[in-house]
């Protein structure tokens, strides 16, 4: 049995999720596959976290109130996780140098939270320490979840925060 104290869900499956995606994506930058990379890279370790922690996941998810356009694809949200009694939105964004754009995020985390209020909505923010160290745009819309997450082995330092919806 192990003494290591686990945080409530779910804050541990958030919490997993920066960590494992700071090595990953360190452990992917030493195999030089650095040019591969994007948000889609970030998929697969998510996916896996959410599972390990029990939660019933789906990607790229129609996201409920926000009507299919007359052209083009429905909005869909990158993950949906539910877990007996818990339902959660999480999207995820890899920053770059340029400034981040969340408002079509933030959008539709409010959909999903408005179609069901009993659910979270959460924002992954993922990239280089110096790429995410600063403000989030709409910062007054969210609350950071924990603290930043970097892997440091001494070149590229990956990175890892979650907000949480701000809701009224």
């Amino acid at each position: 049995m192990s003494d290591i104290k686990l945080r409530p869900e779910p804050d541990e499956a958030l919490f997993r999720i920066q960590r494992g995606l700071a090595g990953y994506i360190s452990y992917l930058a030493a195999c030089d596959v650095n040019t591969a990379f994007s948000e889609y890279v970030l998929y697969e370790p998510i996916l896996r976290i959410l599972m390990s922690r029990g939660y019933a996941v789906q990607c790229e998810f129609p996201c409920p109130g926000i009507p299919k356009p007359a052209r083009g694809d429905r909005k869909k949200v990158d993950f949906e996780a539910t877990k007996t009694g818990l339902r959660f939105a999480l999207e995820v964004k890899w920053a770059r140098e340029q400034q981040l754009s969340i408002a079509n995020d933030h959008r539709k985390l409010v959909a999903f939270h408005e179609a069901d209020p009993t659910s979270y909505s959460f924002l992954c923010i993922f990239g280089r320490m110096s790429d995410i160290s600063k403000d989030i745009p709409m910062k007054d819309k969210f609350t950071e979840k924990g603290r930043p997450i970097y892997a440091d082995f001494y070149r590229t330092k990956y990175g890892c925060r979650i907000y949480q919806l701000n809701v009224a």
